[in-house]
């Protein structure tokens, strides 16, 4: 039996209610052969009924009865595919039009050095109706241009995550050679592979919107939640500490050309302190993590040999230096949690706002 060309993964949870078209806007896919692997991740509904219910040849229902995370299920089924790419989609949102994977296989075979293709996003509420972008404080975020790598690493470190997880065309070979995703993280764990990815492969974005992408306040890691947003700002620190790893210096001579104090990089010591540098650079999504992290990293080779003649004769850092940088990075300031209050309020007035507007059209 030949391989299909693409595995679709879902790794599903308590989506009962959406659950079935989303499967039926991956099995409505036409021109492309594909499997389309299902596990259900321990949900306390009846989303496990309606998968098993679903009689497909091209299904493969992993039913569980224990929750252990997307990002463990998920892994798995991308160890089990079968294809030569791989497709991801949530349990909640549904492919828009029947040629989604055909596409993205075009895109994939016509462009070889490109490891994965995403596309833009449709919006829509727990009850199947379209939310305009304007009416979402982040509703233009996946509309974006496309990127040389080095172009790409400097958007994430400056800007944090803006590429849309379920529209993805994937290679398998780059899990393989970049690892899965990691658990640990809720929030972020795609924002993290693209980071991982984009180091080693070029990416595309498409114009098109390759996703219903469903908007439900309060019940999911996409909610826009005190809790959620305060556990962003952390998972943004524990991936900062990788960021630069295995950047090239043509990478961040190409991404971050403007802020290098010496700008050829004559050495990979130089290299180094001028990554360790970007954290301290200005920067209002992702500044304070990315400042204690900086912390962290340039203290480790103040001192160390190799470093330290160049630190002080070619940058003029110190220990003063250190010091005044010490006193500046307040770490416990509780600022940043009273914006992410008031963000929440201004969020939840939209959202009435659009229920409102919704209820007037339909009176």
């Amino acid at each position: 039996m030949n391989s299909p060309t693409v595995s679709v993964i879902m790794a599903a949870y308590n989506h009962a209610q959406f659950v079935e078209q989303a499967i039926n806007s991956v099995l409505e896919q036409e021109g492309i052969d594909f499997e389309f692997l299902i596990a259900d991740d321990g949900s306390a509904d009846k989303t496990g009924e309606v998968i098993a219910s679903i009689n497909d040849e091209r299904v493969t229902f992993f039913p569980s009865e224990i929750n252990r995370g997307a990002c463990v299920v998920t892994n798995e089924l991308i160890e089990r595919a079968a294809g030569e790419f791989i497709a991801v989609i949530n349990s909640d949102d549904y492919w828009p039009t029947q040629d989604k994977l055909a596409y993205q296989v075009k895109i994939l075979r016509d462009n070889p050095d490109i490891g994965a293709c995403f596309g833009r996003a449709n919006y829509i509420d727990k009850n199947g109706q379209p939310i305009h972008k304007s009416l979402l404080p982040s509703g233009t975020i996946f509309d974006q241009e496309n990127r040389s790598q080095g172009q790409w690493l400097r958007k994430f470190f400056y800007f944090g995550n803006c590429i849309c997880h379920p529209t993805i065309l994937i290679r398998k070979s780059c899990y393989q050679e970049i690892g899965m995703y990691n658990n640990r993280l809720r929030q972020l764990p795609d924002y993290d592979m693209w980071i991982r990815l984009v180091k080693r492969y070029p990416i595309f974005i498409s114009e098109r919107e390759l996703i219903n992408f469903r908007i439900s306040p309060g019940d999911s890691v996409s909610s826009q939640t005190v809790k959620n947003s305060v556990r962003i700002i952390n998972e943004h620190f524990l991936i900062s500490e990788f960021f630069f790893d295995n950047v090239t210096r043509a990478q961040l001579i190409e991404g971050f050309s403007d802020l290098l104090l010496v700008k050829d990089i004559p050495s990979e010591e130089h290299l180094h302190i001028e990554k360790i540098l970007l954290y301290f650079s200005e920067n209002k999504r992702i500044g304070k993590p990315h400042k204690v992290m900086g912390l962290l990293k340039i203290n480790k080779i103040l001192n160390e040999p190799g470093y330290s003649n160049i630190i002080a004769n070619e940058y003029k850092l110190d220990d003063h230096w250190f010091h005044q940088k010490m006193s500046q990075i307040d770490t416990l300031q509780p600022q940043s949690l009273e914006k992410i209050k008031k963000r929440t309020r201004l969020i939840r007035r939209g959202i009435k706002r659009f229920a409102h507007l919704f209820h007037k059209d339909k009176v």
